[in-house]
Order: structure tokens, then C-alpha cells, then sequence
């Protein structure tokens, strides 16, 4: 599934797919959910591969800047300077289910 137009939005994004549907995600979702190596090691992270934030982070996340990779994903930089969870759309999409 490719995205047609991706826009910010409130401290996050929003997605519109080639199907007509739309997705919104915040940078906390988003955050809480990075793939990247480093984060999947993280102690505590559930079985749905959420990390748990406190909510002081919650609550002050954005993302500051969003760099597509190839044709596939989405790299963000979030403002607590996390930037190497490489988000595919294949991903997003599924998040939005």
C-alpha cells in the first residue's frame, strides 16, 4: 500500500492511502512503536511491541522532521532526537487497523 500525501498534523502526521482511506497517527503512537534494533531491546516493551513513555514525554512529543526511504517507508525525526526507526508503509498501514 503506498501513501498518496502525508502532512503534519497536531504532534503528528496524517496519512492518505492510494485506497481513499486516511490514517492519523501521533509522534507518541509512533514513538512507542519504533522498529528499530535498539528500541525491540528495550526491557518492558509488551508483546505488541509497544515502549512504554512517560507521559511527560507523551505529552510533549512531535516530530520534527519526516525523510521518505525509497518508495517504501518513512524515517522520523521525533523531538526527543530519536531518529532510526525506518517506518515502512506496509507498517503504518497495519497500525491504522
Amino acid at each position: 500500500m503506498q501513501a498518496v500525501s502525508i502532512s503534519r498534523v497536531d504532534r503528528g502526521i496524517k496519512i492518505e492511502w492510494q485506497d481513499g482511506k486516511s490514517s492519523t497517527f501521533s509522534a507518541a503512537y509512533l514513538r512507542e512503536r519504533c522498529p528499530c534494533a535498539v528500541c525491540r531491546e528495550i526491557p518492558g516493551r509488551s508483546p505488541e511491541g509497544v515502549i512504554p513513555l512517560e507521559e511527560s514525554l507523551k505529552d510533549n512529543l512531535d516530530i520534527q522532521k519526516a525523510h521518505p526511504v525509497g518508495n517504501y517507508a518513512l524515517q522520523f525525526v521525533f523531538t526527543d532526537q530519536h531518529d532510526t526507526g525506518i517506518y515502512s508503509f506496509e507498517m503504518l498501514r497495519k497500525f491504522s487497523n
